[in-house]
Parts: C-alpha cells; sequence; structure tokens
C-alpha cells in the first residue's frame, strides 16, 4: 500500500470514529418537551372530536333520528393539522395516521381521504445520513461496501428509506435499507406520550364501545419495534422465500446475510414495474387480470395456508418484474418489516365467516365477527344481522368492477348507518390487516375491474374449511361431534320446555323488562291465576306441547337445510330427530 494512501486511510478512520462518536447527536430536554406537547395535543385533539362527532350522531339515532351525520368539516380540519404535523414529527405519528386512514367505522369516506396519501408525503433523510449509518454499522468506508450508492432514495417510509446501489465484491444490484435517526429514541418518546395520552383520555371518557385504545397501543408497540428491527426483517424474508419456493409466479427477493445489521438491511434489488403503475403495464402487454389474480393467490395462500402473511401490501411493496416467466407475469414482495398471524381462535372463527357467506346467513357471519371482537358487548345484533343481509343482498357474486360502478346511495348510506351507529370495532390485531385487506382489493380492482374475488378464493376456502381430500377426514370427524352436541340439545328440549311452562303456569317466572319509557327498569312477577297462560288441556297437556314444539323445530330444521343451505348431512339429521320425535309421543300416548 502506497504511503500517501495509507496515510490518507489512517486520517480517515480517526475522522470516522471521531464522528460515530458525536453522531447522531441526541436529542436534548427542551426538544423532547417541545416533542411531548406537540404530540399529546394532537392525539388529544384529534381523538377527542372523533370522539365527540360519534357520540353526538349515535345519541341521536338512539332517540331514533337518522338524518343526523358527522361533521364532515370538521373531522377533514382536524385530520387534515394531522397530516401536517405527522409529516413533521414522523415516526409513529405517520403510522397512526396511517391506521386512521383504514378506519371506516371511526370516520366517514371523505374524511377518510385526507389521510390516504401520508405515506407518499414521507420526506427523505439527507445522504450523509445513509453514508453514516451505513458505515458506523459496517465499521468500513462505504467505498469499500458499495462501488455506487445513488444518493437518491427510491422509497422513504416512517422509520427507514431505500437507495439503489451496487455491491462491491460481486458488482450485484441491491437495495440498501436504512434507518432514519434517533429512531430507537423517538419511537420511545412517541410510544411513551401516546401511553399518556390514552391514560388521560381513558380517566375522561368511555371509548370502548368503538376503541380499544390500549389495545391499539400495544398492537403499535408490538409492530413498530418488529419494523425497526432490520435483523427480525431479514428473518420474515427468508420465511417468506421459502414459502414460495415452488411458485414461479412469486418471486422473494434474496437476503445478503453478510450485510444484515438492526440498523442497515441489503437486498436484492428488484428490476420491476409497480403494480399500479398501470400505463407501463399496458406498454408491456401484461395481462392486468392475471396479474391481480396471482397476487391475491398468494396473499389467499399467505392467510388460509400458512397463517402468516405479509401485512403492507401497498403498491410500493408489489412489483411485476420486468423480466417475467414465460407463463406470465411474475409477482415480486419486497419490505417485510410488517407481517401478520392466524392463531387457531381466530382461524376457527375466520372459518364461521367463511360458512356465513357460502351460506349467504348473516347470523353466521355476524356471530363470527362478534367472536373475532369486531363486535362490542351492546351491540344491536338484530341491526347488524339486518345490514350484513342487505350487504349480501347487493354484492354477492358481484366482481369488484360492478361493485365500483353500483350508484346506490341508500345501501351506502345504510352501510354507514351500520358501522357509525354501532358498537362495531377493529381488534388490536387486525389493526393494520384491515388496511392491508383494504389495499389488496383497492390495487385489484385497478388491475382489473373483472376480477373476482370468490373465483380465487373458492379453492383456497375449501381446503381453509377443510373440504378437500386431505382434510375431509377432520371435517368429518368435526362434523359428528357438532351432530352428537345438536342431539344432546334437541333431546333435552322438550324437557326444556317441560319446566318453563310449568314455572309460567305455577307463577315462578320472573319477566324483566329494561329501557321502559323514564329508563326505569321494572320487574313483573307472573303468580297464580293472574295472568295465568293455559297452554293445553288434562294431565300432561304441555308435556305434549313439548313434543309438537320440538317435531316442528326439527322439521323446520331439516327443511331449511336440505333446501336452503344445502347440507345433506345435517338436514337428514334433524329429520330422523322428527321421526324420531313422532315415535316417542306415540309410545306416550
Amino acid at each position: 500500500m502506497p504511503p500517501t494512501y495509507l496515510l490518507r486511510y489512517i486520517c480517515w478512520r480517526k475522522v470516522r470514529v471521531f464522528m460515530r462518536s458525536i453522531s447522531p447527536p441526541r436529542i436534548n430536554r427542551f426538544s423532547q418537551f417541545v416533542r411531548f406537547f406537540r404530540v399529546s395535543r394532537l392525539l388529544l385533539w384529534t381523538i377527542w372530536v372523533i370522539y365527540r362527532e360519534r357520540q353526538r350522531v349515535v345519541r341521536a339515532r338512539e332517540r331514533g333520528n337518522y338524518q343526523v351525520q358527522p361533521n364532515v368539516e370538521v373531522l377533514i380540519e382536524v385530520l387534515t393539522a394531522f397530516r401536517h404535523t405527522a409529516i413533521k414529527l414522523g415516526v409513529l405519528m405517520i403510522k397512526l395516521g396511517q391506521f386512521l386512514s383504514s378506519r371506516a367505522d371511526l370516520l366517514p369516506e371523505r374524511a377518510l381521504t385526507v389521510l390516504s396519501t401520508l405515506q407518499d408525503e414521507v420526506p427523505p433523510e439527507p445522504f450523509e445520513h445513509v453514508v453514516s449509518v451505513i458505515e458506523s454499522e459496517f465499521g468500513r468506508p462505504v467505498e469499500e461496501i458499495f462501488s455506487s450508492l445513488e444518493r437518491k432514495c427510491t422509497a422513504a417510509a416512517s422509520l427507514g428509506q431505500v437507495h439503489k446501489a451496487v455491491l462491491a465484491s460481486t458488482g450485484e444490484t441491491v437495495a440498501v435499507k436504512v434507518q432514519r435517526p434517533n429512531i430507537d429514541s423517538l419511537v420511545i418518546m412517541d410510544l411513551s406520550t401516546l401511553k399518556f395520552v390514552i391514560w388521560v383520555i381513558n380517566r375522561l371518557v368511555d371509548t370502548s364501545d368503538f376503541i380499544d385504545l390500549m389495545g391499539v397501543y400495544n398492537e403499535f408497540r408490538r409492530t413498530t419495534y418488529e419494523e425497526i428491527d432490520f435483523v427480525r426483517e431479514a428473518s420474515n424474508a427468508k420465511r417468506f422465500k421459502e414459502m414460495f419456493q415452488d411458485d414461479p409466479t412469486i418471486y422473494i427477493p434474496t437476503i445478503h446475510e453478510e450485510y444484515v445489521t438492526r440498523r442497515v438491511l441489503v437486498l436484492e434489488w428488484i428490476d420491476g414495474i409497480k403494480i399500479n403503475d398501470y400505463a407501463t403495464i399496458d406498454a408491456q402487454g401484461i395481462n392486468r387480470l392475471e396479474v391481480a389474480k396471482r397476487t391475491v393467490k398468494a396473499y389467499f395462500r399467505q392467510f388460509f395456508e400458512e397463517g402468516f402473511f405479509h401485512a403492507d401490501p401497498h403498491p410500493g411493496n408489489i412489483f411485476i418484474k420486468k423480466y417475467s416467466h414465460e407463463d406470465g407475469p411474475v409477482i415480486a414482495f419486497v419490505d417485510f418489516g410488517m407481517t401478520g398471524t392466524l392463531t387457531k381462535n381466530m382461524k376457527r372463527s375466520m372459518k364461521d365467516l367463511f360458512l356465513g357467506f357460502v351460506m349467504r346467513d348473516s347470523h353466521t357471519i355476524v356471530t363470527g365477527l362478534s367472536r373475532l371482537g369486531f363486535i362490542g358487548e351492546d351491540a344491536n345484533m338484530a341491526a347488524i344481522e339486518r345490514g350484513m343481509g342487505l350487504m349480501m343482498e347487493q354484492y354477492y357474486g358481484m366482481t369488484l368492477g360492478e361493485v365500483r360502478d353500483l350508484d346506490i346511495p341508500e345501501v351506502a348510506q345504510d352501510i354507514e348507518n351500520l358501522l357509525y351507529g354501532q358498537p362495531f370495532q377493529i381488534p388490536a390485531q387486525f389493526a393494520f390487516t384491515g388496511r392491508a385487506i383494504g389495499t389488496l382489493v383497492g390495487v385489484s380492482t385497478g388491475l382489473a375491474p373483472d376480477f373476482n374475488f370468490i373465483e380465487v378464493a373458492t379453492p383456497y376456502a375449501r381446503k381453509f374449511l377443510g373440504l378437500d381430500a386431505a382434510g375431509v377426514g377432520q371435517t368429518i370427524q368435526d362434523l359428528g361431534g357438532q351432530l352428537l352436541d345438536t342431539g344432546r340439545v334437541l333431546m333435552s328440549l322438550p324437557r326444556s320446555i317441560d319446566r318453563l311452562i310449568s314455572r309460567i303456569e305455577t307463577g315462578q317466572l320472573e319477566v324483566r323488562l329494561a329501557n321502559l319509557p323514564g329508563g326505569k327498569r321494572t320487574r313483573r312477577r307472573r303468580r297464580g291465576q293472574q295472568n295465568h297462560v293455559q297452554l293445553a288441556n288434562g294431565n300432561g297437556g304441555h308435556g305434549s306441547t313439548a313434543w309438537v314444539i320440538m317435531f316442528a323445530v326439527a322439521v323446520a330444521g331439516g327443511v331449511f337445510l336440505l333446501s336452503t343451505a344445502h347440507l345433506v348431512i345435517p338436514g337428514w339429521f334433524c329429520l330422523g330427530v322428527a321421526g324420531v320425535t313422532v315415535l316417542a309421543m306415540l309410545f306416550k300416548h
């Protein structure tokens, strides 16, 4: 090594060591206080206005006045201020804005659009910061790692940004993801502030009927700490690569493990077209419908088969490779910081949702949503079922394009009343999943208006529900258990009805009436001969009535299951119970 170069290298090392000792500058106490004040004020104002408008509408609708609507102009004003401040403060505020942009149960559509472009407005950090982080993480000059590193970032997010580079060792083009400065300190500060604001709000008002604030906080905390750990993101990427290694239609970039730290992540560069760049897709002669199918199929596999999914599918994270497979477009996913997992209980409830959707049974759908935590305890279940039935009637079997072209303001108003007027909430574990699904639906609609989700979902749903060859044994076992439970209930029904009728006739039944005029609750007891209910004449009359009711219920259930739900085994089981009931009545007489 020439002496001049060696001397210059030693000087550079001393300078870099000094720079690492002083950068990035720590946030002083005054700056911390100012940020705490701005974040607290912003969150308190935003949550209070949303809560106030919601309560005003809910109270009006409780009085039967369905003409009252939230003050959209006030909501737009507060959300516009939130967006501007969030862009300046960055980090957690941007993630909160993204969360709010998916909450159709909290905000009207016009207000939601204010936050829809928040992700695209995040300003990048200076290039000097990028160089400083890379050199401090790997302990050597950036020129030794990359033969070229573009100054302009290709993508900027709330927690980091991406630059295109070329590895000096192999000449391979790569994507370099670098964290923003002071990210750990800012995350800790913002999370502490958010927790304080939630504590204050919970002391002042009860928001549990429309949002679980502490649950949302815990979900924010979990996902944020996962996103700022690039080692974990690299592990997620490798898991997805293994997941799709035998699928030529899906591509996951390779991670360069020798260049992975908690603050820097180097992975294969994807030379592709953004999934929402429709003009370029058409110019390349790519089949947009096939792109939509393959993208959605990949997500159905993640949801139904793996139970582990990419939770941030916005257009900047999904590409169509330019040099795709000869059999059609190859879809490439990037950015694996946000992922989701489906637990066994969640899968069980989701099965109820699918069965309800296939059977067009709004009651089963609402039950599944309630088990998943989407519906509060004080909800008007009958009203929600009617709303679900209305949506099923209007939208079942339609393509996304047909839904988009519909002009049914009355139905839209009914749906908004359903969401806004009931304790319908998004559980914390679904805080970002709903946004992901909404984004995926939007992208698919833009790609191919004729795309039909039901057609693509059917094979995955069959496997998920255990209706394929591999799962038929478990399905029969589960069905057998359900039939036994149903049989026990049906066989015990006459005895239960006997007891009920006996209590009515002897005056032992107590009836409680709630929400009477004046807000008072009264209690009325039927005693002796007062308000006496005579259901049958002669001894044992009410027992015969019970068996008749038993017979009628069994026949009605069997006819419904066979003719409407097309469930053969449960239907014939109910008819069999009806036959046994008739025999029991004959033997009794």
